[in-house]
């Protein structure tokens, strides 16, 4: 599983979806050098590369062009969406690449969807 901690993949997300990149690439760096270590090197893999297709992807509408035209205030379809990545990194008959992938994808849709929670609550209180 994941050995980054929680805080520095939020914090990655977060500067994903403010399109602040340079930041997001050095929280990266600092993940990558968490994970490079670990002994679910297959998993790690998959997940880093699913991060760098995120960057890839909202910096430059890149080859996951998924990314590039998802609608982070469309609540309900993050949310399908979300769990569809969730099953997909749960299935016993993946690899252990493709569940490390499909977990990142749904680790990043869980905290867009909690910042979009806290947004509206903010909101809805002012």
């Amino acid at each position: 599983m994941v050995e980054a901690p929680l805080a520095l993949m939020a914090r990655f997300f977060q500067l994903v979806s403010e399109r602040k990149f340079a930041e997001a690439e050095r929280v990266l760096e600092r993940i990558y050098a968490r994970m490079k270590n670990s002994r679910e090197e297959e998993f790690n893999r998959g997940y880093l590369d699913a991060l760098n297709g995120i960057i890839l992807s909202f910096r430059s509408g890149g080859p996951y062009e998924f990314f590039s035209n998802l609608d982070l205030t469309d609540i309900v379809s993050l949310k399908r969406h979300y769990e569809d990545f969730r099953r997909h990194a749960r299935g016993t008959f993946q690899a252990d690449y493709d569940r490390g992938y499909f977990s990142a994808l749904a680790d990043f849709l869980r905290v867009v969807l909690k910042t979009r929670g806290k947004q509206t609550i903010q909101k809805s209180s002012s």
